[in-house]
């Protein structure tokens, strides 16, 4: 994952945030992980819902600067996590910066518990890094640069193709209107439910 200046991402989307409680419906005692948290500005909002969120992200100065204690440095690709340890994962705007896909949803489902729910929002592009070219501006002094954060232009039918062989099912994915254009995709981890 390309190295960023914290300072560049939108920190956080009011709107982005009211789809995000819609669809995550986080309750008081499931264990929520962001991926890619940045600041940890919507670890916060979780914080309100569940003292069970954690936020990682692979960016030491955003770590640094996080608005939560839950934030702690990590790569999504890579997680220190017991498999079957969470029972919802998030990531807004990360997926699209990963160079190695498959290797993270690997991640996100050994990391999973069964039935678990992954809330993945991720830019609308009609030209891969359209969305990035102020972020490669402020980062690299050079508009063109885009493509070297956004290392990928995705959609839910690319989505549904590198799931085809692990175990999710895809639940919905819908195209979002929230200071931005975006897509959001619900994957649930195949398997059964535990009862608490």
């Amino acid at each position: 994952m390309p190295k960023l200046n914290y300072q560049v991402i939108f920190d956080y989307n009011p709107a982005l945030s009211k789809i995000l409680i819609k669809y995550l419906n986080p309750k008081k005692e499931e264990r929520i992980l962001d991926l890619g948290c940045g600041r940890g500005l919507y670890v916060k909002v979780i914080e309100k819902y569940t003292d069970k969120v954690i936020g990682i992200d692979i960016n030491e100065k955003a770590v640094k600067k996080a608005v939560s204690k839950k934030v702690i440095y990590g790569d999504a690709t890579d997680l220190s996590f017991e498999p079957n340890s969470f029972d919802k994962v998030y990531s807004l705007h990360t997926i699209e910066h990963i160079y190695d896909l498959r290797k993270f949803l690997k991640e996100v489902v050994r990391i999973l518990k069964p039935g678990g729910i992954f809330v993945l929002i991720y830019p609308w592009e009609l030209i891969r890094g359209i969305q990035a070219l102020g972020a490669a501006v402020i980062n690299y002094g050079n508009p063109f640069k885009a493509r070297d954060l956004h290392l990928h232009k995705l959609n839910p039918q690319k989505i549904k193709d590198l799931i085809e062989d692990l175990p999710f099912s895809h639940i919905k994915s819908k195209f979002i209107v929230a200071l931005g254009l975006h897509y959001l995709t619900i994957l649930r981890k195949k398997g059964h439910i535990v009862q608490r």
